[in-house]
């Protein structure tokens, strides 16, 4: 399981919030891959963190937007890449083996977010604190 801790947190309140839900998915697919249980929920979980990453790439980018962030650009194309990489493992999960593509999905998942957060993430929010503050 995935534990959400304060080194996730970029200091932007509803960034955070919604990687926090990006996490509770993940967990919920962890859940069901521990209990033999993947081809269960794949198509569920797997479709949600795609509409959900829908949704929290557009309200981020819009901060960034915002703001002015001069990494705007690049930041959406890891975000482009992130969404072409689910909707390819979304279409494995049809007529495949479900536990394996609920387990790529997890660690592909798990290793973007955590780095995505920790390291592209940080830096938009970084710039942003560093502006409001000299506001």
């Amino acid at each position: 399981m995935l534990v959400w801790d304060d080194e996730y947190k970029i200091g932007q309140p509803d960034m955070d919030a919604q990687h926090l839900i990006l996490f509770a998915l993940l967990n919920q697919l962890t859940v069901n891959i521990d209990s033999d249980r993947a081809g269960d929920c794949l198509h569920d979980v797997i479709g949600a963190l795609g509409d959900y990453i829908d949704y929290h790439f557009a309200h981020e980018e819009a901060l960034m937007k915002a703001w002015g962030y001069p990494g705007l650009d690049d930041h959406a194309a890891l975000h482009m890449q992130f969404a072409a990489e689910v909707r390819r493992l979304q279409s494995m999960a049809n007529g495949a083996d479900a536990h394996k593509v609920a387990i790529r999905v997890r660690a592909f998942v798990l290793d973007w977010l955590l780095g995505h957060i920790l390291g592209t993430d940080a830096q938009y929010a970084q710039f942003i604190t560093a502006r409001s503050t000299a506001a």
